[in-house]
Formats: C-alpha cells, structure tokens, sequence
C-alpha cells in the first residue's frame, strides 16, 4: 500500500475517535453537591457547597451556604469536652476557631449566602469570628425579636460590613442558586411560635436527591410540619431537630429507611434523646460519635462519609 493511503487511513482513524471522544460527557464534569455537619459540640454549623450543572462552570464556581454558624465558645449549658472532639488543632480551639479552621481547611475563600434558623446562641454565636475572616455574600434570618444576647450586636456589625440582612418566612425559595439545586423555606408560617419552633427550616433539592434542616423546631411544629407538606416524608437525609429531641411519635413514624443526621455535644438537657433515636428506621450519625459528617450527593443518590481529622 503507497505510504500516501497510508496516512489517509490513519488520518480518517485519528478524525473519527476524535468525534467519538467529544460527545463523551465528561465525568470528571459530574461534582456533587456536599452537606458537611461539622462537629462544633452542642450547636449546629451546616456547610453547604451547591456545584453548577453538570457541564457548566467550574469549581470555584461552586456556591457555598452556611446554615447556622455554631457557638462562640463554651458555657454553662454548652460545657468543654474533657476530650475535644475533631482532633488536632480544630478540637482544641473553641468552637468559633473550630469552624474558621474547618472553612479554611476545606479552602471555602466566600460564603455566598449564610441562614440563620434562630436567634439562639448556639446558631448564631460563631458568626461575627467568621464574618471577620471570610468575606459573606448575604445573611438570612427569621426576624424573630425574641432573640439571645448579642444577636441585635451581631446583625449591627453585619450592617456596618455591609453585608445585605434579609428575612425569610415559609413559601420563598432562596434566589441566585445553581439551576440544579432548590432550597424552599417550610417554616416558620409566622413568628408566633416558641424561639425554637420559629426556626426556619429547609428543604434543599439536588435532582432528585432532598435534605431536610429543621433547626431546634419541637414536636407539635414538627407534626405540623408533616400535616402541611406531607411530601417531606420523601426526603433522603433528615437533620433530626433541636440536637436530637424531642421528637414527635408522627415525626418518627414519618421517616423510613432515611439517613440522619445528629448535631450534638456535651450539654445539661439531657440531649440527644437516646431513647428515641432508637425508635428510628434508618441510619444515625451523630457529631458527637462520628464527628464531623459530610454527605454527598450526585442527584441521584447520597453517600456520606464520616470524616474526623486526626493528629497526623
């Protein structure tokens, strides 16, 4: 065969794998969408990182959310572990150190949106350290006026950095979020609740893959909860509320088969309730037992991965 058609072969091969390559979809495109509960003791500090489409941006792209910023340090109510939990230099600093270093470990150089349920200190206390070191795109609370000390500090000095302040309430959907993710506002209805029971919770929908966080809701807003979207049955994962209890026998009922998820600590409640969390079908992680817990999503299925840096 002349050297001529020879290179016209090889030519007509290199063409045709070429085209066959470029309508393979990419995988290293498919990122999933992660939920890191991180071990901040009794408190809760819920790092959300939403990747675009598949397809579509890049990884820094990603938009991250942080639901609740964890305690500034420790209290009475709040004690110090005897043995600290996340080893290495996140488990010996207080809780508000604890989250920077978790971000910044986790290179998180912005936070695009942060919601806090609840003016309670326990989800509010560590935001101003974090505020100070990590610029935030926006915050979104309840607008409860019940609030612990220093929230009215905090939302001053959110203020005078500039840093937009808006309220949610059930019925809105959080804006400018990837095409392929959707977090619905399902409470508060209003602001006539407990503290706790004003807690905003969340839906957050990654394809076909749901997450619920409930805050410190108690369980008649719990059995509301259910009796007014009775479709959140179908959730994958579940934030059992308010540190593991109380919770209602519906709200225990409602959920088979789920992963839960536990964001506990040393406390004087008496909480999480071991004796119901018992009473759950499904998979328990607690923070408490497992540290930090990180779940992924692809839009199709969840995969969680127990995660607790060590001293090496």
């Amino acid at each position: 065969m002349p050297a001529s058609a020879k290179r016209l072969i090889f030519c007509g091969y290199g063409i045709l794998f070429g085209l066959i390559f470029a309508t393979v979809p990419a995988q290293a495109d498919v990122r999933p969408l992660r939920a890191h509960f991180i071990d901040v003791g009794y408190a809760d500090a819920i790092l959300l990182e939403l990747p675009p489409p598949a397809g579509r941006g890049l990884p820094a792209d990603t938009t991250t959310m942080l639901v609740d910023a964890g305690v500034a340090k420790h209290s009475s109510s709040s004690p110090r572990p005897e043995v600290p939990r996340g080893g290495g230099a996140f488990g010996r600093r207080e809780p508000a150190g604890r989250l920077i270093s978790y971000l910044k470990f986790h290179q998180i150089r912005k936070i695009d949106a942060v919601v806090i349920t609840h003016p309670h200190q326990n989800h509010f206390g560590g935001l101003r350290k974090v505020a100070g070191r990590i610029p935030i795109g926006r915050v979104f609370h309840n607008g409860d006026p019940n609030a612990e000390k220093g929230y009215s500090a905090l939302l001053s000095y959110l203020e005078r950095k500039r840093v937009p302040v808006e309220i949610l309430m059930r019925g809105q959907q959080l804006e400018q979020l990837p095409d392929s993710v959707t977090v619905e506002v399902l409470n508060p209805p209003d602001l006539n609740g407990t503290a706790n029971d004003n807690s905003l919770a969340l839906r957050l929908t990654h394809g076909n893959v749901s997450f619920l966080l409930l805050g410190d809701i108690g369980p008649d807003r719990q059995d509301a909860l259910l009796a007014a979207f009775p479709d959140i049955r179908q959730a994958d994962c579940v934030q059992v509320p308010h540190h593991g209890g109380p919770l209602s026998d519906a709200f225990i009922e409602a959920f088979q088969g789920k992963t839960f998820i536990v964001s506990a600590g040393p406390n004087r409640w008496g909480l999480p309730r071991e004796d119901q969390l018992k009473r759950l079908n499904g998979t328990v992680y607690r923070t408490d037992k497992n540290g930090t817990i990180i779940v992924e999503s692809d839009g199709n299925t969840l995969k969680v991965v127990s995660w607790t840096p060590n001293d090496n």
